[in-house]
Protein backbone atom coordinates (compact mmCIF):
# COMPACT_ATOMS: atom_id res chain seq x y z
CA UNK A 1 0.00 0.00 0.00
CA UNK A 2 2.91 2.51 0.25
CA UNK A 3 4.18 2.20 -3.16
CA UNK A 4 0.69 3.53 -4.51
CA UNK A 5 0.51 6.45 -1.88
CA UNK A 6 3.73 7.87 -2.69
CA UNK A 7 3.25 7.23 -6.29
CA UNK A 8 0.10 9.57 -5.89
CA UNK A 9 1.67 12.15 -3.68
CA UNK A 10 4.91 12.48 -5.79
CA UNK A 11 2.12 12.73 -8.84
CA UNK A 12 0.05 15.50 -6.87
CA UNK A 13 3.43 17.31 -5.87
CA UNK A 14 4.93 17.89 -9.37
CA UNK A 15 1.49 19.90 -10.26
CA UNK A 16 3.01 22.99 -9.26
CA UNK A 17 5.67 22.84 -11.81
CA UNK A 18 5.56 24.82 -15.18
CA UNK A 19 4.44 21.89 -17.21
CA UNK A 20 1.88 21.62 -14.98
CA UNK A 21 -1.80 22.70 -16.07
CA UNK A 22 -3.65 20.24 -13.83
CA UNK A 23 -3.84 17.11 -11.74
CA UNK A 24 -6.41 14.41 -11.69
CA UNK A 25 -7.53 11.05 -9.88
CA UNK A 26 -9.16 7.96 -10.61
CA UNK A 27 -11.17 5.66 -9.30
CA UNK A 28 -12.44 2.02 -10.89
CA UNK A 29 -13.35 -0.77 -9.69
CA UNK A 30 -9.50 -2.92 -9.20
CA UNK A 31 -7.76 0.28 -10.02
CA UNK A 32 -7.04 3.88 -8.50
CA UNK A 33 -4.48 6.53 -10.58
CA UNK A 34 -2.92 10.10 -10.34
CA UNK A 35 -1.88 12.07 -13.54
CA UNK A 36 -0.23 15.51 -14.27
CA UNK A 37 -0.96 16.89 -17.49
CA UNK A 38 0.40 20.65 -19.15
CA UNK A 39 0.57 22.21 -22.19
CA UNK A 40 3.92 22.41 -23.89
CA UNK A 41 2.68 24.75 -25.80
CA UNK A 42 0.26 26.33 -27.66
CA UNK A 43 -0.21 22.84 -29.91
CA UNK A 44 1.24 20.67 -27.85
CA UNK A 45 0.67 18.77 -24.37
CA UNK A 46 2.34 16.16 -22.52
CA UNK A 47 0.56 13.97 -19.50
CA UNK A 48 2.47 11.72 -16.76
CA UNK A 49 -0.06 8.67 -15.12
CA UNK A 50 0.45 6.14 -12.54
CA UNK A 51 -2.53 3.51 -12.01
CA UNK A 52 -2.53 1.12 -9.68
CA UNK A 53 -4.48 -2.33 -9.98
CA UNK A 54 -5.82 -4.48 -7.14
CA UNK A 55 -3.36 -7.26 -7.83
CA UNK A 56 -0.32 -5.67 -7.00
CA UNK A 57 0.42 -4.28 -10.89
CA UNK A 58 1.38 -0.52 -11.62
CA UNK A 59 1.02 1.34 -14.71
CA UNK A 60 3.11 3.95 -15.57
CA UNK A 61 2.55 6.36 -19.10
CA UNK A 62 4.45 9.15 -20.31
CA UNK A 63 2.27 10.68 -23.35
CA UNK A 64 3.62 13.51 -25.43
CA UNK A 65 0.39 15.28 -28.08
CA UNK A 66 -0.57 17.30 -30.90
CA UNK A 67 -3.73 19.39 -29.92
CA UNK A 68 -6.02 20.33 -32.58
CA UNK A 69 -10.05 21.67 -32.77
CA UNK A 70 -11.95 21.31 -35.45
CA UNK A 71 -15.24 23.47 -34.94
CA UNK A 72 -15.93 22.77 -31.47
CA UNK A 73 -14.31 19.33 -31.52
CA UNK A 74 -11.31 18.85 -29.94
CA UNK A 75 -8.53 16.99 -29.11
CA UNK A 76 -5.08 15.18 -29.46
CA UNK A 77 -2.90 12.41 -31.27
CA UNK A 78 0.33 11.63 -29.93
CA UNK A 79 2.26 8.87 -28.56
CA UNK A 80 2.83 7.31 -25.08
CA UNK A 81 5.46 5.40 -24.01
CA UNK A 82 4.10 2.63 -21.04
CA UNK A 83 5.97 0.49 -18.27
CA UNK A 84 3.79 -2.06 -16.35
CA UNK A 85 5.18 -4.11 -13.15
CA UNK A 86 3.11 -6.80 -12.14
CA UNK A 87 4.49 -8.68 -9.16
CA UNK A 88 1.64 -11.18 -8.35
CA UNK A 89 1.37 -12.24 -12.18
CA UNK A 90 5.50 -11.97 -12.81
CA UNK A 91 4.41 -10.10 -15.94
CA UNK A 92 6.12 -6.76 -16.59
CA UNK A 93 7.48 -4.97 -19.84
CA UNK A 94 6.74 -1.69 -21.86
CA UNK A 95 5.29 -0.65 -25.12
CA UNK A 96 5.01 2.18 -26.99
CA UNK A 97 1.27 3.11 -28.05
CA UNK A 98 0.08 5.55 -30.81
CA UNK A 99 -3.40 6.95 -31.07
CA UNK A 100 -5.71 10.22 -29.19
CA UNK A 101 -8.65 11.31 -27.54
CA UNK A 102 -11.39 13.62 -28.69
CA UNK A 103 -13.83 15.71 -27.16
CA UNK A 104 -17.00 17.00 -27.79
CA UNK A 105 -19.26 19.76 -26.27
CA UNK A 106 -22.74 19.51 -25.96
CA UNK A 107 -23.49 22.13 -23.26
CA UNK A 108 -21.23 24.62 -20.92
CA UNK A 109 -21.47 21.99 -18.73
CA UNK A 110 -21.34 17.93 -20.19
CA UNK A 111 -18.71 17.46 -22.66
CA UNK A 112 -17.97 13.77 -24.40
CA UNK A 113 -15.13 12.32 -24.36
CA UNK A 114 -13.59 9.20 -25.83
CA UNK A 115 -10.13 8.01 -26.95
CA UNK A 116 -8.01 5.04 -28.47
CA UNK A 117 -4.41 3.86 -28.28
CA UNK A 118 -2.67 0.70 -30.49
CA UNK A 119 0.63 -0.30 -29.19
CA UNK A 120 1.19 -3.25 -31.65
CA UNK A 121 3.82 -6.09 -31.35
CA UNK A 122 6.83 -4.30 -32.94
CA UNK A 123 6.88 -1.61 -30.16
CA UNK A 124 6.88 -4.37 -27.22
CA UNK A 125 9.75 -4.84 -24.92
CA UNK A 126 9.50 -8.07 -22.37
CA UNK A 127 6.55 -10.08 -21.31
CA UNK A 128 4.07 -7.04 -23.30
CA UNK A 129 3.65 -8.57 -26.66
CA UNK A 130 0.86 -5.77 -27.72
CA UNK A 131 -1.61 -3.48 -26.22
CA UNK A 132 -5.12 -1.78 -26.15
CA UNK A 133 -6.62 0.85 -24.81
CA UNK A 134 -10.08 2.82 -25.35
CA UNK A 135 -12.53 5.13 -23.54
CA UNK A 136 -15.55 6.93 -23.58
CA UNK A 137 -16.92 9.49 -20.84
CA UNK A 138 -18.86 12.36 -20.17
CA UNK A 139 -17.39 14.64 -18.21
CA UNK A 140 -19.74 17.11 -16.01
CA UNK A 141 -17.98 20.46 -14.96
CA UNK A 142 -18.13 21.24 -11.65
CA UNK A 143 -16.56 25.05 -11.66
CA UNK A 144 -14.39 26.85 -14.23
CA UNK A 145 -11.16 24.90 -13.07
CA UNK A 146 -12.55 21.30 -12.16
CA UNK A 147 -14.73 18.71 -13.55
CA UNK A 148 -16.00 15.38 -12.65
CA UNK A 149 -15.74 12.71 -15.30
CA UNK A 150 -17.77 9.29 -15.54
CA UNK A 151 -16.62 6.71 -18.19
CA UNK A 152 -15.60 3.28 -19.27
CA UNK A 153 -12.40 1.74 -20.01
CA UNK A 154 -10.47 -1.28 -21.50
CA UNK A 155 -6.68 -1.37 -20.70
CA UNK A 156 -5.46 -4.70 -22.00
CA UNK A 157 -1.70 -6.07 -22.17
CA UNK A 158 -0.95 -8.88 -24.77
CA UNK A 159 1.12 -11.35 -23.35
CA UNK A 160 3.96 -13.02 -25.17
CA UNK A 161 3.67 -16.07 -23.92
CA UNK A 162 -0.33 -16.23 -24.74
CA UNK A 163 -3.20 -14.81 -22.81
CA UNK A 164 -3.69 -11.02 -21.63
CA UNK A 165 -4.15 -9.23 -18.61
CA UNK A 166 -7.15 -6.67 -18.59
CA UNK A 167 -5.51 -3.99 -16.28
CA UNK A 168 -9.25 -2.17 -16.57
CA UNK A 169 -12.43 -2.94 -17.98
CA UNK A 170 -15.27 -0.90 -16.63
CA UNK A 171 -16.67 1.59 -15.24
CA UNK A 172 -14.44 4.48 -14.04
CA UNK A 173 -14.76 8.01 -11.91
CA UNK A 174 -12.14 10.70 -12.56
CA UNK A 175 -11.93 13.62 -10.90
CA UNK A 176 -9.55 16.56 -12.81
CA UNK A 177 -8.41 19.67 -11.29
CA UNK A 178 -7.00 22.60 -13.55
CA UNK A 179 -4.82 24.46 -11.87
Amino acid sequence: MKSPLIAALLLAATANSALAGGVAFRFGDETFGASVAGDLSADSSAQLDWMHHEDDADLVSLGLYANGQRGALTGRVGAKAIALSADDSGFDGAVAAFGGDLSMPLSDVVRLRGGLYYGPEATSASDIDGYQEWSVSAEFAIFQNSALELGYADIEFDAKDGGDFDFEDGLFVRLQLRL
